[in-house]
Formats: structure tokens, sequence, C-alpha cells
């Protein structure tokens, strides 16, 4: 029987790199029978090096057993698909055509809710949709966001669904998730580098119906291979956005008969079984997966990173100009909207694991600064990136987040005074050996909807930007912290001497502006000089008689900080009473602390972190959970006297740190730490006590105010008003996407389905 356990395992080990010596002995051995069975018996046999009947008649009988366990001989389906009673989460973002409706696909005539469809994954690669109720699709989206559900990944729990040809019915309440399926990381996803194999598909449905665009002509559009000289394409729009990190390849010469099967460079055809004016957007994509898994002998994705679907048009649960596998390898496009490079890299960018960038209108797509927005419709005119929130995702320039040095997190609540140089990444090139300007900037607000700024520099990749050429961008996420998927807003657009102001930023009570100071487009690289101020109180002076009494006693005095430079900012010396005791600003003096502030930073497994505060009896005063990957802020207020316990919980049992992620917690009475930690099992408890009410003097009593009344105003204030007049920021997390058509794209776009 050792053969046989040897055969098994060799089958199902999801390695690619053995799977493709298999296909790869397969193909230049030439004398192998046709019969697909025979091949691989005797590719086996070759690679173990058995030679006689009685073991050739056992490993053959091992390889039928193996294929009709799995159905995959050479890349295994686990990768990718389900078992039985669950599958992986498909998560499909559809580009609305302006103006039109996007057919919702469980209910035939009714636009969809938002632009995304859930589907799920089958051990066969296919996909079937899933039917469930607001509330659970309201969770998903959450889950996503906060990184516990990661799309192409994680296995829901379908045991108890109801299924029908068409779709799977979840029950009513909790989305369940597969336990041995634990999310990876979501922070680890936008890692998009390096070479990258990609497949064009021309899709001929049963009538004949197909593009009318030959195959060298696509592979010109798409891949610039010469047909027509196409300059800007998805291959050179990628590699010029990213710098050289990526490098899309059309190289097949390692698997020849693959090469051999392509009509163009780059570009296979294949003929489907079904027919596009009558099927469904699934039962098509399904369609052509079997004809080039048929055609190819091999299961996609294969040796590609990103496979595209060009279909002649769309008659059935249309609206779409394409659509996209979100964190996955798949993308559909529909008649000529394949040879837009917008539409090209939009879908791209879901298969990188973006979302969607709305504009200042609040609509899904509006944002023109960004691919990710309502695209560029034209084969020519593509040269435009992404805006701030998606750079900071992406790996590319330097790194994800700030671990690369052009990329720069503040958190204005520590650092009220901060001032900047930022360069577009228009010109990331010239700036990699000059001072590395950040090119993105994030605004940490102790929640997961933080906000990035940009310099939107109108050249080089980024020539053929829409929307605010070579001004200031604010951008801020839905959720997920700036590392997971989440759709992004623009707030604002900044020419020198403008200001943004959030009004009540981070639900602090205190504005936070953010000025432009100057642009320069007379270098190479361009440059945008920006401060940023915190507080109420702040304004620009030279000395600190220029500042005024607040009449605030609890923030002390009031002093110019000029470690910036001149001018400098007024600020606040500072609480004048000593950490553990509370201010109080009626009576002007220092009380026991009857306030506890949690400050939390989640590992990559944010909804596994939970915690609550108990009185001595075992109530529960407060508690918290279903955070999302990042950093939290919350105090509790006019707690009772006496023993309180805190206790912080992992679900999974493995802490906060530093297995998953450097998470930390920190439990603080009045700015004095009484617990802290990370590297915990299922949980950790700490004990304080709120002390009974005493008066006590400020440490430090606050200086007498200037004597001399400032003759004027500040030397500089802003020349005009912003670009638009921001509200005060929600102070919910919308759970829904905007149900508003975009409006319509400044280049053309279709009009009508092909």
């Amino acid at each position: 029987m050792l053969p046989y356990k040897i055969i098994f395992m060799f089958l199902h080990r999801p390695t690619f790199k053995r799977s493709t010596t298999l296909y790869k002995m397969e193909l230049t051995d030439k004398k192998v029978d046709k019969d697909p069975l025979k091949r691989l018996s005797k590719c086996i046999a070759l690679k173990i090096g058995y030679s006689t009947k009685r073991t050739m008649k056992l490993i053959l009988f091992s390889t039928m057993l193996a294929i009709a366990a799995s159905q995959e001989p050479f890349r295994g389906r686990k990768l990718q698909g389900a078992e039985k009673d669950s599958c992986i989460l498909g998560v499909v973002s559809l580009l609305r055509i302006p103006g039109q409706v996007l057919s919702d696909p469980l209910h035939s005539g009714k636009d969809i809710d938002g632009d995304t469809v859930f589907e799920c994954l089958d051990n066969n690669g296919m996909t079937t949709v899933l039917d469930m109720d607001k509330e659970q699709k309201n969770a998903l989206h959450q889950m996503i966001r906060d990184g516990s559900i990661v799309p192409g990944k994680t296995s829901l729990d379908i045991s108890q669904a109801t299924r029908t040809k068409n779709k799977i019915s979840l029950p009513p309440g909790k989305i369940n998730i597969k336990a041995k399926n634990r999310a990876p990381p979501g922070r680890n996803l936008a890692t998009i580098t390096g070479t990258k194999r990609f497949l064009a598909i021309k899709v001929e449905d049963t009538n004949g119906l197909q593009l009318p665009d030959s195959t060298a002509a696509i592979s010109d559009n798409i891949f610039g291979t010469g047909h027509h000289n196409d300059a800007v394409n998805l291959k050179s729009q990628l590699y010029d956005c990213s710098f050289g990190e990526v490098n899309v390849s059309i190289d097949y010469s390692d698997y020849p008969a693959i090469q051999t099967a392509t009509s163009s460079i780059g570009v296979l055809e294949v003929v489907i079984s079904v027919d596009l004016t009558t099927s469904s957007r699934a039962s098509i994509r399904n369609a052509v997966t079997a004809a080039v898994e048929e055609k190819l002998g091999i299961a996609l994705p294969g040796p590609f990173d990103y496979v595209m679907y060009l279909l002649e048009g769309c008659y059935v649960e249309c609206g779409w100009a394409a659509y996209a596998y979100v964190n996955s390898w798949n993308s559909v496009y529909q008649g000529s909207s394949y040879a837009a490079v917008g539409v090209q890299v939009h879908e791209l960018g879901h298969n990188f694991n973006l979302a969607h960038s709305g504009g200042l209108d609040g609509k899904t797509y509006s944002d023109h600064t960004c691919m990710m927005g309502n695209p560029l419709y034209s084969d020519e005119i593509g040269k435009m990136c992404f805006n701030a929130a998606k750079n900071w995702q992406m790996s590319w320039y330097g790194g994800v987040g700030d671990t690369s040095d052009y990329k720069v997190k503040v958190d204005p609540r520590t650092t009220p005074l901060s001032s900047f140089t930022l360069v577009g990444i228009g010109e990331f090139d010239k700036n990699i050996n000059s001072s590395k300007y950040p090119v993105v900037l994030k605004i940490e607000t102790g929640t997961s909807q933080d906000y990035f700024v940009g310099f939107n520099r109108a050249v080089g990749p980024n020539a053929q930007n829409a929307e605010a050429d070579n001004e200031v961008t604010i951008v801020q996420v839905e959720g997920g912290d700036g590392l997971n998927i989440a759709q992004s807003y623009l707030k604002a657009h900044l020419i020198s001497g403008e200001v943004y102001t959030i009004g009540n930023f981070a639900n602090t009570g205190e504005p936070l502006s953010i000025k432009v100071t100057s642009i320069d487009l007379s270098t190479e690289p361009g440059s945008a000089d920006i401060n940023i101020v915190f507080g109420s109180d702040l304004h620009e002076c030279t000395r600190s008689a220029e500042c005024f009494d607040d009449g605030v006693y609890c923030n002390g005095v009031e002093m110019c900080d000029t470690d910036a430079g001149i001018p400098g900012v007024c600020v606040s010396s500072g609480n004048p009473c000593e950490s553990g005791l509370k201010c109080v600003k009626n009576t002007q003096s220092c009380t026991a602390c009857d306030e506890v502030t949690i400050q939390l930073t989640t590992d990559n497994y944010a909804g596994e972190t939970s915690w609550d505060i108990k009185y001595s009896d075992g109530v529960t005063i407060r508690s918290g959970s279903g955070y999302s990957i990042g950093s939290h802020y919350e105090t509790i207020p006019n707690l009772q006297e006496g023993v309180h316990t805190f206790t912080i919980y992992d679900a999974y049992g493995d802490g906060i740190c530093c297995n998953e992620g450097a998470g930390s917690y920190e439990v603080m009475l009045c700015r004095k730490t009484v617990a802290q930690g990370g590297n915990f099992g299922r949980s950790e408890s700490t004990q304080f006590t709120i002390e009974s009410s005493q008066t006590s003097p400020p440490t430090t009593a606050p200086t007498n105010q200037p004597t001399n009344t400032p003759t004027s105003q500040p030397a500089k204030a802003p020349t005009s008003q912003p670009t638009a007049t921001p509200t005060n920021q929600p102070t919910n997390v919308p759970t829904n996407q905007p149900t508003n058509i975009p409006t319509d794209h400044p280049n053309a776009a279709p009009t009508s389905q092909p």
C-alpha cells in the first residue's frame, strides 16, 4: 500500500511547483497516450520511478481514486474551492455604466443594492449567487472591512442553507465562518509586486456571438503588442503607476501547449455552450471557466495570476461595463469596455483588493482623481493612478502603510501641530534620490475611518488625471484603517492658501485644520507644503504675547510654539494636574479621578478582541467589541468609588501580540496607567480603584496672562475659502453604499449595451 499513500499525498499537496513539474512532463512526453488518465499515470510512474506492471496497475488505481475524490490532477482546488457544507466567499464588484440600472441577479428588473454581489465558489471553481437579507449583507461588509473575512479566502458555513440551481439562500441570523479556515491577516493582501502572468479570453457563445476585434487587436489593446501601436494599455499603466513594481507577463514559453493554444500573444479563444442573450451573468462566467479549463487541461487560475474574460456584450443582468472578483484572479468585460485602459486598471484594482472611490458628492464612483472612481472610458486616454487612501493600502512606493519611508502617519491628538512637504506619485521616481518626501500622509483618528492626504501631481503616469490637477487631495475611508478593502470618499481638494477644517475631529469636540501653505511646480519633483493644526485655540503667532487666553483652566497657559518655524502656532501648556487626578473646569481645581480611558491597538484579527469593566459585585459597567483593525480609544466617565476589574478577551486564545500583529492595550485613570499589555492567552484581568473625591491644588499654578493686549490679529490669514466647505463628519459608519447612480464621467462613456 506504500505506492498508494505516496500518490494520494502527492496529488493533494497544494504546492504549485510540484504540480507544474507533472504538467510539464505531460506536455513534453509526446509518446504518452492522448487519454488524460493514461497521460497522468505515466507521468506519475516516471516521476516516482516504478516500472513493473503490478506497480503500474496500483498507481493507475490510486490515480483514479485521487481524480474521483478531487477532480484536480494538477492544481489543487482545495485552495479556492469548498467542502459540501461550506464555500469560499466570492465578492463581485460591478462597474456600473453611468445612467444605467445595474440588474439584481436575485430580483429581475430591480436595481442592485450597491455595486456588490456575494457568491459561493465551489470545489469545481464554479460560482453561485448568495441570497441573504439586508442585515446579513451589512454584516458581511463590516467583517470584510475589519479583516475578519477575506474575500476569495474565507470559508462560509452553508450547511443550513437552502440550495437551488441559481442561488444559495442563507438562513436568517448570524453569518458563520468555518473555524478551521480562519481568515489570514487583512493587512497583507495588497502586496502586489513582481512579475504577474496574464491571459485574456476571447469568448464565442453557442450562437457565434463574439467581439468583432481580432485577437491581434485585443492583444495590443491590453498588452501593447504592436498591432496598432497601442501606447497606453494595461501592461504599460500598471508598470508606470507602480514605477516598475508590477510587470505584466504574457510569456508562456515554459508552457508550450498553452503557448500553442493561444491565437495571438496573451489571447486564447474559446467557444462556450451557453447563449449570451438568455443566460445569467454567473452561468456565462462558469461556462467560460469550464471551456478554458477543458481546452488547456488545467484548473484555473493554473499558471496565471490574472485571467480576463471578454464577452461580445450583455443581454441578461446588465448595466455593467465590467466586473471583477475582489482579492482574486478573474475579471469580466462586455463589449468594447475591455479596451479602455481605465476600465482595465479599475477591474485589476478590485483583483488587488481595492474598493471603489467616491467623490465630493458622496456617490460611489465620483472621485475622478483615482482609477477606482468612474474610470476613463477611452482606449488611449488612461494615464491616471490611485488616490492617497489606495496608495496607503498598496505595497507600491516603498511598502504597505507606514512600513514605507514614503508614507507617514500623524496622530493630531498627540501631535497637535505638524508640517509636511508632499510629493505626488506622478514624480515618485524623482523623489527617490532627493529628500524622500512622503507621497501619502495618514491622519489617525483612533477609529477605522482615517483620513489620507496626497499631492495630486498631474504628470507622468498620472498626467491624464481627470480632477484636481496639481492640488492637495484629502480622502477618508469608510473603514478598514486604510489596510483592508473599504470604500473611500474625496473630502476636499485644495490649492495654495486654502484650508479644510473638520469641525469635530474624531469626536473630540475640537476642530482639525489642514492648510496648504504653498505649491511649487517649478522643480522636479513638484511639491506641496501643508500644516495640520488640531485644537480650537491654535492660530498663528510670532510670540506668546499674541496668544489669547482661551478661558479654559484645564488646558493650562497659552503660548507660542515656534518649533515648526515662524510664524508659530498658539498652543496650551497642558493639564495643570498631575497624572491620576482630574481637572475640574468649573472649580478650577484637581480632584480624584473618576474616569478611565481604554486605548486599544488590535492585532490582525480585530474581531476576536473584546473587553469589559465590572464592579466588585460582578455587574458589568461597560464593554467593547466588534473592532476593526487599528487603534481605538474610549473614555468612561463618572465611575463610582470602589474596586473595579478590567478584563480583555481574545476569542481565539492567542492574545493580541505578537503572533498575528503587534497589538496592545492600555488602561489609564486620568493619564495614569493602571493596566497595559497584549501578550496573553484567552483573557487578562486587572483591578483598579476609584478613590473618594477630594480637591487638590494644581501641581503648577498657571502663570499670569500677558499684560499687553495683542495689537493685531495673526499676520497671515487664509486668502480664500476651501474648494469645498466640509460639513461635520458623521459619527456613525454608513451601513449602505450610496443609492444614487454616479454622475456622468467627464469622458465619453458607453450610452447603451453593445
